[in-house]
C-alpha cells in the first residue's frame, strides 16, 4: 500500500539570484543545504557578529536565520526579529519583505500582516519583486476573511483591489490568490482567467489531463447567478481534482454545501480530502522539523500516508489498488520512500498524462509521462531548501513523473536576467567577489560548488535562449512569450525527457547498479543531448561536496571536465594557465560540453555496462 516506488529523483535548481556571499556565508549555506542546520546557524551568527563582514553578507545571514527560526522551529517572534534586522541593514529589502509577509501569513498573524502591508510594499523598490509580497498579503486577507465573517466583505474588497496591482511578471501563486478572490465573489470571468494563468494556458481552458472536465462550462455554471447545488458541487470537485484545496473548500463554505449537499457521495470524498490533507500536511511539517533538528524515522511518514490513503478510499467507497483509487477519485499521484537519504512523500495532482517513447543512442524505452502540480508534499529536501531548489520528478516502472512547481519560477527569473534589470546588474557586479570565493574553495579540493562559475553560466544561458527567442518574435510582448516558451521547453526536455528518459532506458536494459551510477549516466545524457548544456551544468553545480547520489554523480562529471580541460588547454578559447581549470568551465563551447559528455557515456560508445563510481 505504498503510493509508489522511489527512483531516480531529479533536483531542479531555481532561478533565484544569490546575494554577494562571503566565504563564511557560503559555508553556512552549504551546511544548511546538507541539513547541518545547527552548524549553519553558528556560521550565520558569526557573519553577523563579524565587524569585517559586509552589510550584504550580514543582511543575508539575518534572512537565513529568520528562515530557520520559522521554517524549522516555528518561532515567529524570533524569525521576525531577524527579518526586521535584515530590513534595517538594507540589502535586498524585497527579499526580506517577502519573507516577512510570508511568515506572518503562515504564522496566522493576519492582522499584523495587513497592518504592515504598506510598509512592506514600500520597502521593495522593484514593482515586479513586490508581487510575491503582495501575494502573501492578499493571502492573509483571504485567510482572515474565512475566520472572521463580520469582516469578510471588506477583506475581500481590499484583496480584489490589491490584486489589480500585480505586474505582468506575477507568478502562479499570484494567479492562485486571484482564483480564490474570484471564486468568493462569484466572478466567472475572473476565475477562469486566473485558472488559465495558473496553468499558462493559451489555446485551451484546461491542462491535458483535465480536458474532459468541461472546465469553462463548469466555471460558468458553478459561479452563475442561478447555480444549483450540483453545479457548485461539480466546480468544487474540479478545483479539488486540480489540487486547489483551500480555494475549493472556501468556495464550498461560501455556498454552505455541507448543509445542502452533505449527503452526496461527491461531498463525502470532498470533505474527506480537505480534512485528511490538512491532517497529513500538519504531520509532515512536524516530521520535517524533526528531521532538520536531527530526529525522525521512515516509518512515521509511511504510516501517515497509509492513514491518509485509507481515509480517502473509505470516503470514496473505493476498494482494491490504493494508487488507482487515489487517481480515480482525487486525481492524486505520489510516491513515498527515501529521497536524498530522508523519509519523504512526493504527491500532487495530475495535470498531464500520456504515453511516450524516449530514444537515446539507438536504445529506446516506452514510457508513460505524468505531470503533477499543487503538491501535498515534495519531500524533506524540497521543504528544507524552501524555494532555492526542489525535487523535480522521478522515474519508476516505465512512468516518468514531472513535478511542475519546481519549474514555473525558472523561466520568469531567467527572463528578468535578459533585461537591464537590478537582478542582471547585481549578478554582473558580484562576479569578482564570487570568482574570488571560487578560487579559495579550489585551494583545498579539486572540485567544489562554484557560485561565480554558476553566475557566468546563468548569464550565458539566458543570453543563448534570448537569441533564439528573438528569431521568433517581433515586439517586446512576443519576445517575452517566446523566451518563456523556449526556456520552459528546454528545461522540461533537459531534466525530464533526457534525465528521466535515461533512467527509463537503463531500466529497460536491466542495469543493476548503484543509484549514483544511474544518476551519473542520466546527467551525461542531459549534457550530451540537450539544446542548452549550460542549463544542465547549472543544475549539477549546487552541492558537489555532498554524499548523495546526485552530488557524487555531479562531482564525478565536474572532475572529468576539469581533467579534459587540463589535457586540452589549446582547445579552450581564452584559457588562462594561471587559473584552475574548473573555474574556466564556462569557456567551453556548447558543442565541446556535449562531445565530452558523449565520450564519457558508455551507452554512447556502445558499452551499456557502466563503470563504478
Amino acid at each position: 500500500d505504498r503510493m509508489g516506488v522511489r527512483s531516480a529523483l531529479l533536483v531542479a535548481g531555481m532561478w533565484i539570484s544569490a546575494p554577494a556571499l562571503g566565504a563564511t556565508f557560503s559555508q553556512a549555506r552549504a551546511a544548511y543545504d546538507l541539513n547541518h542546520v545547527a552548524e549553519a546557524e553558528t556560521l550565520y551568527a558569526a557573519v553577523i557578529a563579524d565587524p569585517a563582514a559586509s552589510l550584504v553578507d550580514q543582511a543575508a545571514a539575518e534572512r537565513e536565520l529568520g528562515r530557520i527560526a520559522w521554517l524549522v522551529d516555528g518561532d515567529p517572534a524570533r524569525s521576525l526579529g531577524h527579518l526586521d534586522a535584515a530590513l534595517k541593514l538594507g540589502d535586498k529589502p524585497c527579499d526580506s519583505a517577502d519573507l516577512k509577509a510570508r511568515f506572518l501569513r503562515e504564522a496566522g498573524r493576519f492582522d499584523q500582516a495587513i497592518a504592515g502591508s504598506a510598509a512592506l510594499l514600500a520597502a521593495c523598490p522593484d514593482p515586479a519583486l513586490r508581487d510575491p509580497i503582495r501575494t502573501s498579503l492578499i493571502g492573509a486577507r483571504l485567510d482572515l476573511a474565512a475566520r472572521d465573517p463580520a469582516r469578510r466583505d471588506a477583506l475581500l474588497a481590499a484583496a480584489k483591489a490589491d490584486a489589480l496591482q500585480f505586474t505582468a511578471d506575477a507568478d502562479v501563486e499570484a494567479a492562485r490568490v486571484r482564483l480564490e478572490i474570484a471564486l468568493l465573489t462569484d466572478d466567472r470571468a475572473g476565475a477562469l482567467a486566473a485558472w488559465k494563468d495558473y496553468f499558462w494556458l493559451t489555446e485551451s481552458d484546461a491542462p491535458q489531463a483535465l480536458e474532459q472536465a468541461g472546465v469553462s462550462a463548469t466555471f460558468n455554471r458553478g459561479l452563475g447567478a442561478n447555480a444549483t447545488v450540483d453545479d457548485r458541487l461539480k466546480l468544487a470537485e474540479l478545483l479539488m481534482r486540480a489540487g486547489f484545496a483551500r480555494p475549493s473548500q472556501r468556495f464550498a463554505e461560501r455556498h454552505r454545501l455541507a448543509a445542502t449537499a452533505g449527503g452526496s457521495p461527491v461531498w463525502q470524498h470532498l470533505d474527506a480530502y480537505w480534512r485528511e490533507r490538512d491532517k497529513l500536511e500538519a504531520t509532515l511539517l512536524a516530521i520535517n522539523r524533526g528531521l532538520a533538528r536531527g530526529h525522525g524515522d521512515q516509518g512515521r511518514v509511511e504510516a501517515s500516508v497509509k492513514a491518509f490513503t485509507s481515509a480517502l478510499m473509505s470516503a470514496a467507497g473505493a476498494a482494491g489498488d490504493p494508487k488507482a483509487a487515489l487517481r480515480r477519485y482525487y486525481g492524486l499521484v505520489g510516491t513515498v520512500g527515501e529521497t536524498n537519504g530522508y523519509p519523504s512523500l512526493h504527491g500532487g495532482h495530475v495535470i498531464e498524462d500520456h504515453a511516450d517513447r524516449v530514444t537515446q543512442y539507438g536504445k529506446s524505452a516506452d514510457i508513460h509521462f505524468i505531470a503533477i502540480d499543487n503538491m501535498i508534499a515534495n519531500g524533506f529536501t524540497s521543504w528544507l531548501w524552501d524555494g532555492s531548489a526542489a525535487v523535480g520528478g522521478w522515474t519508476a516502472d516505465g512512468v516518468i513523473v514531472h513535478i511542475r512547481p519546481a519549474y514555473v519560477q525558472a523561466p520568469l527569473g531567467g527572463f528578468r536576467l535578459t533585461q537591464d534589470s537590478d537582478a542582471r546588474r547585481q549578478l554582473i557586479g558580484r562576479e569578482k567577489q564570487l570568482g574570488g570565493e571560487d578560487l579559495a574553495k579550489l585551494k583545498t579540493r579539486p572540485v567544489a560548488t562554484l557560485d561565480g562559475l554558476n553566475a557566468r553560466l546563468q548569464l550565458q544561458l539566458v543570453d543563448r535562449i534570448a537569441a533564439v527567442a528573438r528569431t521568433r518574435s517581433s515586439d517586446p510582448a512576443s519576445f517575452r512569450r517566446a523566451f518563456l516558451a523556449e526556456f520552459s521547453r528546454a528545461n522540461l526536455d533537459q531534466s525530464i525527457r533526457k534525465h528521466e528518459g535515461r533512467h527509463a532506458i537503463d531500466q529497460a536494459l536491466g542495469l543493476k547498479v548503484e543509484q549514483a551510477v544511474l544518476e551519473y549516466q542520466a546527467k551525461l545524457s542531459e549534457l550530451a543531448l540537450t539544446d542548452y548544456p549550460r542549463m544542465a551544468l547549472r543544475n549539477m553545480n549546487r552541492s558537489l561536496e555532498g554524499d548523495g547520489p546526485h552530488d557524487r554523480a555531479g562531482a564525478r562529471i565536474f572532475d572529468q571536465l576539469r581533467q579534459w580541460i587540463e589535457r586540452h588547454p589549446d582547445e579552450v578559447m581564452g584559457y588562462d594557465p594561471a587559473l584552475p581549470a574548473l573555474v574556466q568551465l564556462d569557456k567551453l563551447s556548447d558543442n565541446q560540453i556535449s562531445e565530452i559528455a558523449r565520450s564519457l557515456d558508455p551507452l554512447a560508445r556502445g558499452k551499456p555496462t557502466p563503470p563504478k563510481l
